[in-house]
């Protein structure tokens, strides 16, 4: 067989399945119903979160009336000491009594509170206890225990002899903060620290999305390859173009289309991202999620185009391998019920990648960071995007590891090519895989034969 004219009219069964793929209703109708959902839902996920936290109300003016003290020492009898600041609490009524806290709280209105001072040992301790059904919002009682605790270091200050005119700046509060150290080697566990966790996460989400794609539109590539063999043209097709052009074409159809479909759901996600951000930016400048995303820049050599691009085309070219395994399978199909035992290898090789990147040796949290996996193009596929865009590989070893699973595809393409030669008329039972790379041996052995005496 000679290499001129191999792939030749790839490019037509490209056009021709593509189109038909993308311009059916049902593909446009999923493809928006799903984009709208998406929007809806990742802006909604931002928004409602932060948007449901209680909003502390604005306290104009007291509602509370009345403390009633407890005193449990016998040293604080006179109450007054409360009363001495005219301030927002001004006009609250203060009445020592003798009940036991539990008896005077039972006698508490809705917007009175018990003061129960105590001092179990060489220190007081000081408990402001509301009733069951009080109506005071918890923003004054918090603000009122404030007010309590400054008022009674104050009175014991007094009691003391300390001269009045000191205690406003005995009373200043001294914040001590941590030193922060700001050293290379800080700032490198820092970034360090922000890569694993980057490579955990995107890892586990590009396992998700290779899942996604797989079980959404694998199993269309290999419906698409045995398409053919159902029909009364197997050998118009035979003639018209080579297998192997054909098995490609169809191949990256199906990829096509899948990406497509699922870039405009990943451009959907982004724009409701960036709604839900512009909301809560808007609405709620203090939110942690912005906070998140400002501190994100401060990360060197973590997302960067290089990181990004390259993940985005492991992600293309690992989508094609697995399309093209599935094309093997439906290359040894004769019928389209024959492809659950067919795309074995298609299952076993997605489950065997999976138990690799996880705990394939090198394990730090719980993936793998062995170095060879991004060589090895199973698990290249899972694990070279998240280091490319954690920073954790550089562009050589990306382009590399892409390189390797870009090569894999295509041979997987060529060899489905020739299965669906030799098994194109074939109505039996689908071969086992022995049976099938001895039938693959004997047609190279055949062709090199016929080369030879051509």
């Amino acid at each position: 067989m000679k290499y001129k004219g191999y792939l030749s009219g790839w490019s037509t069964v490209f056009g021709f399945t593509l189109r038909n793929q993308i311009s059916k209703k049902s593909y446009v109708a999923l493809t928006a119903v799903i984009a709208v959902l998406i929007i809806a839902g990742v802006a909604a996920l931002i928004i409602i979160p932060r948007a449901q936290e209680p909003i502390e109300p604005t306290l104009t003016e007291a509602s509370l009336e009345l403390v009633t003290v407890c005193d449990l020492t016998g040293e604080f009898g006179d109450v007054s000491w409360l009363a001495s600041d005219a301030g927002f609490f001004g006009d609250v009524e203060y009445r020592n009594s003798s009940l036991l806290p539990d008896d005077a709280l039972e006698g508490a209105g809705d917007y009175e509170v018990v003061l129960i001072i105590m001092r179990p040992g060489d220190s007081y301790e000081l408990e402001i206890v509301s009733s069951r059904g009080t109506k005071l919002p918890d923003a004054e009682v918090n603000l009122f225990t404030s007010y309590v605790t400054g008022m009674f270091r104050a009175e014991l200050m007094r009691r003391s002899g300390i001269d009045p005119s000191l205690l406003p700046d005995l009373s200043v509060n001294i914040e001590t903060p941590e030193p922060v150290q700001s050293t290379p080697e800080a700032d490198s566990d820092r970034v360090e620290g922000a890569r694993e966790t980057i490579n955990m996460v995107m890892s586990y989400i590009t396992i998700f999305i290779i899942y996604i794609l797989v079980m959404f539109y694998g199993q269309g590539a290999a419906t698409t390859v045995i398409l053919e063999k159902t029909s009364k043209l197997m050998d118009f097709f035979l003639v018209a173009v080579k297998p192997e052009a054909m098995i490609l074409g169809k191949v990256l159809a199906a990829a096509a289309a899948g990406f497509i479909q699922f870039a405009v759901w990943v451009l959907s996600g982004f724009l409701g991202f960036r709604l839900g951000v512009g909301v809560v930016r808007s609405f709620f400048p203090d939110s942690e999620i912005i906070a998140l995303i400002e501190n994100l820049s401060g990360f060197k050599g973590i997302f960067t185009p290089a990181g990004l691009l390259i993940a985005l085309l492991m992600l293309v070219v690992g989508f094609l391998l697995y399309c093209s395994l599935a094309a093997i399978g439906g290359a040894m199909a004769s019928k389209p019920e024959d492809l659950a035992s067919t795309n074995l290898i298609f299952t076993l090789s997605v489950v065997a990648s999976f138990l690799l990147a996880m705990y394939a040796g090198g394990t730090s949290g719980m993936v793998s960071t062995a170095g060879w996996l991004i060589y090895f193009p199973f698990t290249a596929i899972l694990v070279t995007p998240g280091r490319a865009m954690a920073g954790i590989i550089t562009i050589p070893e990306g382009i590399i590891s892409i390189g390797l699973v870009a090569i894999l595809a295509f041979i997987c393409v060529i060899i489905a090519g020739r299965i669906y030669e030799m098994m194109s008329f074939y109505r039996g039972n689908p071969p086992t895989p022995a049976k099938m790379v001895r039938i693959l041996r004997d047609s190279l052995r055949s062709d090199r034969a016929d080369n030879r005496y051509s």
